[in-house]
């Protein structure tokens, strides 16, 4: 697969494992000295008649792919999600509201 269609691929992941949700440069959760990298996993198996097509990869991390994780955390709904923001702290608040309208290309309307 080229490139091109790995950071496509990556970007659209927004440099997020799709398996466990760790970012790319993050420290390694395992607890090992490195950092988090990414890798592409196919969603279905080549060996079943997957392709390397962007709409049949996705971003995973080395852990993930290697299958050293023993499971995935399943991902968050809106209202549990929407609970964690609220129970953070301002800062972290802040931290996040700031990776998304990076994310999305978007500034920020202060109120007066």
């Amino acid at each position: 697969m080229s490139e091109l269609i790995q950071e496509w691929v990556l970007e659209r992941n927004g440099y997020t494992c799709q398996m466990c949700g760790v970012a790319a440069g993050e420290p390694d959760p395992l607890g090992s000295a490195r950092s988090v990298r990414l890798t592409m996993g196919h969603i279905k198996d080549k060996s079943k008649g997957g392709d390397d097509t962007p709409q049949n990869l996705r971003a995973v991390c080395t852990n993930c792919n290697e299958g050293l994780q023993n499971a995935a955390l399943p991902k968050p709904d809106r209202i549990h999600l929407l609970a964690q923001v609220r129970r953070a702290t301002i800062d972290d608040q802040e931290a996040l509201l700031s990776w998304l309208l990076g994310k999305f290309g978007l500034v920020s309307k202060k109120k007066p």
